[in-house]
């Protein structure tokens, strides 16, 4: 096809589309693996804390080495957790701009809707 000055040819268009649908996989995938580490990380500042109250309550035998890692993992669990929800956060708002703009390159080729057709 040869472009017109209406817009890009239809096989250019099919091959945003085809970029477009790559791209939102991925971004897809980086929002899933994301919540992986924000579960992650409300689970290490649950953790932490835990062990510390273990402590507290001579449920567990102290040792600096011990109250050091609760309190890494409380900490570091509540940087996780914020890190990953922001980063959830981003990546769904960049997902819907990947989505729009599919959604306009396919609405761009023109197509037309058929039905069911007769009966």
């Amino acid at each position: 096809m040869r472009p017109d000055s209406n817009g890009p040819t239809q096989p250019a268009l099919t091959d945003e589309i085809e970029r477009l649908e790559l791209q939102i996989e991925e971004l897809r995938d980086a929002i899933e693996r994301s919540a992986r580490f924000a579960l992650a990380g409300r689970g290490a500042a649950v953790a932490g804390p835990a062990l510390l109250v273990a402590f507290l309550l001579g449920l567990v035998t102290f040792t600096p080495t011990r109250m050091i890692l609760a309190l890494a993992l409380a900490i570091g669990g509540l940087v996780l957790t914020g890190s990953s929800r922001a980063s959830t956060e981003e990546l769904r708002r960049s997902l819907a701009k990947v989505e729009a703009a599919r959604n306009a390159a396919i609405d761009a080729l023109g197509l037309v809707d058929l039905g069911d057709g007769p009966g």
